[in-house]
């Protein structure tokens, strides 16, 4: 593998593990002791320690009584307990049909529903997240913004929307909030299609200066072709916000078992803070409910499945990464060039160097350190059964790595000539 130059440190703080609660779930599921009470057994058993209640999302709520009793419910059970906004469906629908789920937030009455329950929400939670459809993607087909687009005199779609964001962000969000809860902090969730956050109004870093602290959806899902995109993006957006992205957030839609916890490996490992896990309502609840563009959570129960099985692990490598130094990341090539989807990340920490070795592929793939260092495997991910040790010791280990398989390495005498 080769390795990257960048240097980075994760924060040198407990990881934690929480979850979202939609507002289908918040209604029905966790309206009631009985529901909530085998909710706490789950969140339980697999180190959630932390929710995040969902108050409103496409034209749908939680009325504020309910997320009061659920808020304290939790609460009283040692669990921290946030709220969640899902800024969908705020425009009017037209005739004989539905509001579209991006928003036309050049409609004043988009902005006063949109503030409305910023204020609902903020009067219930200390800290609300705001899921990541905070953008626009209207053009010249809406008539509406672009009359505001021409009558500010801009040209370029992506310079109006970004600034249309700004204002909504500020004045239907924060300001809304903090009118009735001073003390209040938002959060703005970023999606994972970092290609198009310019041209759709996303602006992370004004955004996150506004915010005061961001998360990364760290999704990479079945079909993505970049499965380390989770880990480069929580990386490089606490760069580029000055260490304020809080943690990544990833969910089972489109996702097979081994994909959803590889995103989990991948959050850990690219140094979040907090790994949100989203959500209860696909994971847990008997009826997922409806995703806004299609996407399927067919496979969401044995994603749960396969997050008990790896949690206890997910959480000693998140100890074992805690406060190390990123040495830099490479995939594994094959002797003729190609990439075999090994994923290579070097760590270290208290004098020790660590090698994250991460399978991607549904095939076994063999690696070999050609450093001429003792490394020795500590972790293996998932139930010790991640690769088959072929050589160990002083002399160049060689391992082959099971099918989407994780194995962390540790070189105990790093602190020599040639491990500086």
């Amino acid at each position: 593998a080769k390795y990257g130059e960048a240097k980075s440190v994760i924060a040198d703080r407990p990881h934690v593990f929480s979850m979202s609660c939609k507002v289908p779930s918040c209604n029905t599921e966790l309206n009631t002791k009985e529901g909530r009470a085998r909710a706490i057994e789950w969140f339980r058993k697999n180190r959630i320690t932390k929710l995040w209640l969902e108050s409103y999302r496409h034209a749908e709520r939680v009325e504020t009584k309910l997320l009061e009793e659920e808020r304290d419910a939790f609460r009283a059970a040692g669990f921290e307990v946030c709220g969640m906004i899902t800024p969908t469906k705020l425009n009017d629908p037209p005739e004989g049909g539905e509001a579209p789920f991006v928003v036309c937030w050049s409609d004043p009455k988009a902005w006063r529903r949109l503030a409305e329950e910023s204020a609902r929400a903020a009067k219930v939670f200390g800290t609300v997240i705001i899921d990541d459809f905070l953008f626009s993607g209207c053009d010249d087909g809406c008539a509406r913004c672009k009359a505001l687009k021409a009558k500010q005199g801009l040209k370029d779609w992506g310079v109006f929307r970004r600034e249309l964001m700004k204002d909504v962000a500020e004045r239907c969000i924060i300001r809304a909030g903090r009118s009735v809860n001073p003390k209040v902090r938002f959060i703005i969730k970023y999606p994972c299609w970092y290609q198009d956050w310019a041209k759709n109004g996303y602006d992370p870093m004004s955004g996150t200066r506004m915010f005061g602290e961001c998360w990364i959806g760290t999704e990479t899902r079945d079909a993505n072709p970049d499965p380390v995109q989770g880990c480069c993006l929580v990386e490089a957006m606490d760069r580029l916000t000055d260490g304020r992205c809080g943690g990544g957030w990833y969910d089972a839609l489109d996702c097979s078992p081994e994909k959803f916890v590889e995103q989990a490996r991948y959050t850990i490992i690219g140094g979040a803070r907090e790994s949100l896990v989203h959500c209860y309502d696909y994971l847990i609840a008997k009826d997922p409910g409806s995703t806004p563009f299609g996407e399927k959570a067919d496979r969401s129960h044995a994603c749960a499945e396969a997050f008990t099985r790896e949690v206890d692990g997910l959480a000693r490598l998140a100890e074992l990464l805690r406060g190390a130094e990123r040495t830099g990341w490479g995939w594994l090539t094959a002797p003729a060039g190609n990439n075999t989807g090994v994923s290579i990340h070097g760590f270290r920490k208290d004098g020790r160097r660590y090698v994250v070795c991460v399978n991607t592929t549904g095939e076994w793939r063999a690696w070999t350190c050609d450093e001429g260092r003792p490394f020795r495997k500590i972790l293996s991910l998932p139930d010790g059964s991640a690769g088959r040790v072929m050589m160990d010791g002083p002399d160049n280990p060689a391992v082959e790595l099971a099918p989407h398989g994780l194995l962390v390495f540790e070189d105990p005498n790093d602190e020599t000539e040639h491990g500086r």
